[in-house]
């Protein structure tokens, strides 16, 4: 997951563009015993002894502020990722990254502005090409140089639509930033989506050489034992690189799979936050549990909400179900009483 040295074969390239999906329950050694002969460029490493910057200006902390809401705090008091969901985004992650650097902290940022970024040819995203390219440039100039750690693209990789062009992009876009001395993490689904072996063909098409690493679980809910194993598997496919998981909203686990139903994913009634955010020394190929979907945050108009932003039904929910909060912390979530007020960007 790093950065120079080559590019992928035509050979390569052409399986990725006519994958099959595979049972990511079970270990898939597609790429054994023979893998590809690619050179990857020596990681940077950066959660090494590193502090991650707590973010205060997310939208769980200007609620708070306003509505004197302590019961958040062990949300608000916490890393989380900061999205830079278009080039709008782009100047206050500089001034974030800034912030971080003069703290001499590790910022966490998400790039998340890939052409048709929900497969639905909705206009999600960047309108083209160009436009993404010039929006990773912007990136690059805001950020400076303090060095931060950039998760590429929140499903783009895993998704229906991932096709030759957008492995490009990515490869790309992971290049520039990683030359300019970030340290990528392409996200790549998790460990109910794609099978390790189509997933590892994707990331390989999409620069993993010229990353750090790649992140999994970002904004779902799977296990962070069941995501690590899936990683462990992964990494061993992409030349041992390292990864981080998501572990914002998993700490009840998935949500019931119901026959019938496709929505148990979106704002169910069991969700919890997971383990805090920290770099990670005790398990092989983990770099660091981190929080990249921003806890409170909905999924959308179900589950009893009716938007996309911040709602503190939701931020309530993660924190009074949270096993491994204190039980102060947990009752004084349940004792609130947040009226649905959305913070508006």
């Amino acid at each position: 997951m790093t950065r120079r040295r080559r590019h992928l074969s035509a050979a390569v390239l052409a399986v990725v563009v006519a994958l099959a999906t595979g049972c990511a329950d079970r270990p898939d050694t597609a790429l054994r015993p023979d893998p590809p002969a690619i050179t990857y460029a020596p990681p940077k490493q950066p959660f090494r002894d590193a502090t991650l910057h707590v973010d205060v200006d997310t939208a769980a902390a200007r609620w708070q502020a306003r509505n004197g809401a302590d019961w958040l705090d062990p949300i608000t008091d916490r890393p989380q990722a900061r999205w830079v969901n278009d080039p709008r985004d782009v100047p206050p992650a500089g001034e974030l990254a800034a912030r971080a650097r003069q703290r001499a902290e590790l910022p966490v940022l998400v790039a998340y502005w890939i052409p048709n970024r929900g497969c639905a040819n909705s206009r999600e995203g960047a309108p083209d090409a160009q436009a993404y390219q010039d929006y990773i440039g912007k990136l690059i100039a805001a950020l400076g140089g303090a060095r931060s750690v950039v998760v590429m693209e929140p499903d783009a990789i895993a998704a229906d639509c991932f096709d030759a062009a957008r492995a490009q992009l990515l490869t790309d876009a992971t290049k520039r930033l990683a030359a300019a001395g970030h340290a990528v993490y392409l996200d790549a689904g998790h460990s109910r989506w794609r099978s390790t072996g189509e997933t590892a063909e994707r990331l390989l098409a999409s620069g993993i050489t010229y990353a750090e690493g790649f992140a999994v679980n970002v904004s779902n809910r799977q296990s962070t034992e069941d995501s690590y194993r899936w990683g462990r598997e992964l990494s061993d496919l992409v030349g041992d690189r390292e990864f981080v998981i998501d572990t914002s909203r998993n700490g009840a686990g998935p949500p019931p799979d119901e026959p019938g139903r496709d929505d148990e994913w979106c704002n169910p009634e069991r969700q919890a936050l997971g383990e805090a955010p920290r770099p990670v020394t005790d398990r092989p190929g983990l770099a660091a549990l981190l929080w990249i979907k921003a806890p409170g945050e909905s999924d959308g108009v179900c589950g009893g909400e009716k938007t996309y932003l911040f709602t503190p039904t939701q931020a309530r929910t993660l924190i009074a179900d949270a096993p491994w909060l204190s039980a102060a912390d947990r009752a004084a979530a349940r004792a609130a009483r947040p009226t649905p007020v959305v913070d508006q960007e």
